[in-house]
């Protein structure tokens, strides 16, 4: 990319974490919470949309902060990160947290990290929107 460019390291760091986390948490939901599972199996199949939402999310951070990207252009990048790390907490964490014996009300979050989830990735493709038309106007030039 682009020589000038910059990289935000702290969203690979909460991105290596997160997938960390979630293979950490994915072998306890296999093998130490079949008591909870066997009692609502709806808890395992929360569990595991958790797991997997965080292990996809923490993979997209990872990759936002070890690509380079022009400085001028990164707001959207940035908001997007920040985005998905809030989408992870309020999505996936309420889910954990419910599951481990949490209030009813915690699944009342879950929607709110959805809608992050949402809004960063709506935010990317916009990202890459722009980032196509500025590039076909520079190979026109």
């Amino acid at each position: 990319m682009e020589q000038g460019g910059i990289k935000y390291p702290i969203f690979g760091i909460i991105g290596a974490s997160m997938i960390t986390l979630a293979i950490g948490l994915g072998a306890y939901g296999a093998h130490g919470l079949d008591e909870a599972f066997s009692q609502t199996p709806r808890m395992k199949r929360a569990w595991g949309n958790a797991v997997d939402y965080q292990m996809f999310h923490g993979l997209a951070l990872f990759v936002l902060g070890i690509v380079r990207i022009d400085q001028k252009k990164a707001k959207l990048w940035i908001v997007s990160g920040f985005l998905i790390s809030l989408g992870v907490i309020l999505f996936c964490f309420s889910i954990y947290a419910w599951v481990l014996g949490g209030a009813e009300g915690l699944i009342k979050v879950t929607p709110l990290g959805g809608f992050s989830f949402i809004f960063a990735w709506v935010l990317l493709a916009i990202h890459q929107f722009l980032n196509l038309r500025i590039r076909d106007k520079t190979n026109d030039s």
